[in-house]
């Protein structure tokens, strides 16, 4: 697997013929000095979901109420150009990308932050992961790790994604299949889709049992 260079990307994204395959497809189109460094920064959107304080003990992806629980702990956020959303120490909320991408079925993508926010503490896209075929608004979780309050302006670059070579499987379905694709907003933790593999887990659980033999 190897990393487009900044020729590359430009080739990519300025691809004459608008149905190319191999056409990485950014809405609204980058500036070129924004490429650089085999990367593509990527602009802080308007949207936010913020965390609020807790009501409950924990978010439970097996719990009966955990779609409820999530309501409470989450919330939606406007911040228009302009206007600055303030993330104190410690805090975490979901940002979404201003650019609209969709990859190639031969494109893998990763997200990281952009050393000078994150000199300054904060961690961007902790899900780095963007899978060949995605399409949507590439959504960054915020995190605060240092000791000041940070303000983020929609508009800044944050964060950068570097794209990469992957050799296509013609096998699968060519289309994204992301419970978060298409997304165009930062998604509400669809925590509650773990519970049917964990409950496989625990009936395992029931019939088979790990026992260490002790010396004697």
């Amino acid at each position: 697997m190897s990393v487009l260079s900044v020729t590359e990307i430009i080739d990519r994204i300025y691809v004459a013929d608008a149905l190319d395959p191999s056409r990485i497809f950014i809405v609204p189109a980058p500036r070129r000095e924004s490429i650089k460094d085999a990367s593509l920064d990527l602009m802080l959107g308007n949207h936010f979901i913020v965390t609020k304080s807790a009501r409950f003990s924990c978010l439970e992806p097996c719990g009966d109420e955990t779609r409820k629980d999530v309501a409470q702990y989450q919330e939606r956020v406007l911040v228009p150009f302009g206007k600055k959303l303030m993330l104190h120490p410690g805090s975490f909320i979901l940002g979404v990308s201003w650019q609209y991408i969709g990859l190639p079925k031969n494109i893998h993508a990763q997200v990281s932050s952009r050393s000078t926010w994150g000199r300054a503490g904060l961690t961007v896209a902790t899900a780095v992961v963007v899978h060949p075929s995605f399409s949507g608004c590439i959504t960054l979780e915020l995190v605060n790790n240092g000791n000041a309050p940070i303000a983020l302006h929609p508009g800044a670059r944050l964060a950068q994604i570097i794209f990469m070579h992957v050799k296509p499987d013609n096998k699968t379905n060519a289309t994204g299949n992301s419970k978060y694709f298409g997304m165009t907003e930062p998604g509400f933790t669809r925590l509650h889709d773990e519970r049917p593999e964990l409950d496989r887990w625990k009936q395992i659980g029931k019939y088979v049992s790990f026992q260490t033999n002790s010396e004697p």
